[in-house]
Order: C-alpha cells, then sequence, then structure tokens
C-alpha cells in the first residue's frame, strides 16, 4: 500500500499519536529536549512548531517566547486547540503565514512525510524574519529509525511507510535554498518507558500500529532500533538529525 502524505495521515491516526503522547508524557522527553537546545528560544522571540501535532513544545519554552501550533492535520489542529494553544491551519510549507512571522521555526519529525524538502525549506525562509532561526530534526536516511519506520511500521499501519529522510546533502541543500550559518547535528538518545511492554504500547499508538500485538511490536523494537534497560526503565534507541541554519 502506497505512503500517505502527512495531512491525510494524520487526519486519520492523528488522534492515536496524540493518546499515545497523552499518556506517556515523558517517552520522548529527550528528543524534544535535544530540539529545544539547538533552538536557543530566547524570551520575547516569536516561535512556530510546525507541524505541531498535539502541541507537544510549548511547555518546554522559556517565559515570555510566543508559540503558535501550525498543522495541516485537522485532527491534530483540534488537539492543540483544546490544550489552549494558538493554532494556524497551513500547509507544511508555512503557505498560510505572512512573511517575516517568526523569530525561530522548529520542525520535529514530520517533513519525512512529504517528498519536497527544498520547497518546504524555501516557504519556511519566507516566514522566518531576517536573522531568524531554523531547526529541523528528522530521521536520517539510512538510519536506525528510518529501517523501522519503512519495514515494520510500514507494514503494520495500514498505510504503508516510505519515508523522504534527511540525507548528506541537508546542509548543501540548505545553502541551496538561501541559508546561512548552517550546521547538521545528529543526535542520539532514547525514548523511555516504565517498561519493555508499555515501550511497545507507546509506538503502537503513536504509529497506528494494526493486526499486531504488544509482544510482536516489542521484539521488533529489540531486534530493530534496539533497546536498552537502565534505572528501572527500558529506552528505544533513537535520534533524528538537526540542521540549524539562519535566515539571512
Amino acid at each position: 500500500m502506497a505512503a500517505e502524505g502527512y495531512r491525510e495521515l494524520f487526519d486519520e491516526r492523528g488522534g492515536s499519536y496524540d493518546d499515545a503522547m497523552a499518556r506517556w508524557p515523558e517517552a520522548r522527553a529527550e528528543e524534544l529536549a535535544f530540539v529545544v537546545r539547538l533552538a536557543e528560544v530566547r524570551a520575547g522571540e516569536r516561535v512556530l512548531d510546525l507541524p505541531a501535532g498535539g502541541g507537544y513544545l510549548g511547555d518546554l519554552l522559556p517565559a515570555g517566547a510566543s508559540v503558535t501550533a501550525v498543522e495541516p492535520s485537522a485532527a491534530f489542529a483540534e488537539r492543540s486547540r483544546a490544550r489552549g494553544l494558538e493554532v494556524v491551519a497551513s500547509s507544511l510549507d508555512g503557505e498560510a503565514l505572512p512573511d517575516g512571522e517568526a523569530d525561530v521555526l522548529v520542525s520535529i519529525a514530520g517533513i519525512h512525510h512529504e517528498p519536497d524538502h527544498a520547497a518546504l525549506l524555501r516557504g519556511w525562509r519566507r516566514v522566518l524574519a531576517p536573522g531568524g532561526r531554523l531547526v529541523l530534526a528528522d530521521v536520517a536516511a539510512g538510519s536506525a529509525p528510518a529501517r523501522f519506520l519503512d519495514g515494520f511500521v510500514g507494514a503494520h499501519n495500514g498505510h504503508g511507510h516510505a519515508g523522504t529522510y534527511l540525507g548528506d546533502e541537508l546542509a548543501e541543500q540548505a545553502e541551496a535554498c538561501g541559508y546561512t550559518e548552517v550546521r547538521v547535528i545528529d543526535g542520539t538518545y532514547r525514548w523511555w518507558a516504565p517498561s519493555l511492554e508499555e515501550l511497545a504500547a507507546f509506538c503502537a499508538g503513536l504509529f497506528g500500529l494494526r493486526g499486531v500485538s504488544v509482544g510482536e511490536v516489542a521484539e521488533a523494537l529489540a531486534e530493530g532500533p534496539g533497546v536498552d534497560h537502565e534505572d528501572g526503565r527500558t529506552g528505544l534507541r533513537w535520534g533524528l538529525r538537526a540542521l540549524v541554519a539562519t535566515s539571512p
């Protein structure tokens, strides 16, 4: 079955994704912290969270920074509004946003569902103010997470999965789209849950897995990206590739 685009996919399974994030709010804490550190948001800055999912970024930013959730999926937008966030419905390139809208744009693990990353980078440069910062974090091409997503997840989520991941040409691509001060950082961390079974249940909800048992998901996690047991918890080995760049 062919993979669907971001909006279509999460209009259908955004609720399941958000339910998993709500039930295990600490599961991806290290991932979000990795991105927030790179963003270096300061009080008074305007931040775009794009795509925002259910709105997981806002509470991690410093007091005085304003965050707008930008979201193509109606299901996710509804969840963000229910949390009291300002939400703008827009395509992933920020088409609905005015020029120079933000000081910082953060994009976490959404654009691998779309094929034309250069178009997104150009759109984001338009909505960033001069000197504004982009922090894009997504799955790296050829990585263990990419193989797991296109393999096990794609086989069991009812939609397929064939991601367009961030490759070794990422820095050059950003520079070709007009960005400066470009850096690429590969993050390494864990998704944590109290047990392997709960970690598997979290992933089953997050990825919308169907027709597969929690035990089978647990086995796939251990055999795929791999898991670690530490201090009474179980962690899935994960990591995103981050692009940090400036709009001149």
